[in-house]
């Protein structure tokens, strides 16, 4: 998610007269909607070191990303 679209998020939430209502709307987006992005966007990085390793030790591919080695390997281990 975007910078822009979480402003845009916030200043939804921020419209929202009822108090209970906003807790609520924003409970929505913190356990439900950030957890199913942050558990996409993790698939997606788990794919592209996955298609990194290919023919890489694992500390080559740290090198690449710029991550350490044990990183590298919990990625891949799903973790």
């Amino acid at each position: 998610m975007t910078a822009e679209y979480m402003n845009a998020v916030r200043s939804r939430l921020a419209e929202v007269e009822d108090p209970v209502v906003r807790e609520r709307a924003a409970r929505l987006v913190t356990e439900e909607l950030l957890s199913t992005a942050l558990k996409a966007a993790k698939d997606v990085r788990t794919a592209a070191v996955g298609e990194l390793r290919q023919g890489r030790t694992l500390k080559e591919v740290a090198g690449l990303t710029g991550l350490s080695v044990p990183r590298i390997d919990q990625l891949l281990k799903g973790k």
